[in-house]
């Protein structure tokens, strides 16, 4: 993935790398130092690591068009940390970066809908595995575009168990997260009392 390709959200001086954006999107959350940002994101994007050489540089680039703020915090016997926050401006750019990317997002479904539609024989099966590992509801989305046409019959039973396999999957994540929050929420109302 190109990280400093610009998303085009407006005139020139709205763009954002998908970098930058990512750093709004975190800060968006709160008020963080650098190390906190990079620490979010890695969790966040699954692992993903954005190097430090790539995240203060635009840091510095969004504190100096205005969209974050930073601001020193004392440390106890280290160098004092940088705090930054998003901005009214940052937050009215992000927001006009994540209407761009859901059309963004919707041209890349119909790009995949359209490759996966043209897989055969083994690339079939690579593209299967892959979403399944993944997560991917685009790669099954174009499996079974593909695979599910009207014609759809004896032979695709194999990948209509394995996307039966991927749903189900989903669906037992879906409910271990609202079991998670609903544990959480019970918690903080027990404690509130």
């Amino acid at each position: 993935m190109q990280l400093d390709r610009p998303i085009r959200i407006g005139p020139p001086e709205e763009r954002l790398s998908r970098v930058e954006a990512l750093i709004l999107a975190q800060l968006r959350r709160g008020p963080a130092h650098g190390y906190a940002i990079l620490a979010g994101l890695t969790e966040q994007l699954g692992g993903w690591k954005l190097q430090s050489g790539t995240l203060y540089p635009a840091l510095k680039r969004l504190e100096h068009r205005g969209l974050i703020k930073g601001k020193k915090v004392p440390q106890d016997e280290r160098p004092d940390a940088i705090e930054y926050r998003l901005t009214k401006e940052g937050e009215k750019v992000l927001t006009r970066a994540l209407q761009t990317l859901g059309r963004e997002m919707h041209m890349q479904d119909r790009f995949w809908v359209f490759l996966g539609a043209s897989a055969r024989g083994k690339t079939t099966q690579i593209l299967i595995d892959q979403a399944k590992r993944h997560r991917s509801p685009i790669g099954f989305a174009a499996m079974k575009h593909a695979w599910c046409s009207p014609s759809c019959g004896v032979k695709h039973a194999e990948f209509l168990k394995d996307y039966r396999e991927y749903l189900q999957n989903e669906l037992e994540w879906v409910n271990q997260r609202l079991d998670e929050l609903k544990s959480t929420k019970s918690k903080k109302e027990v404690k509130s009392e």
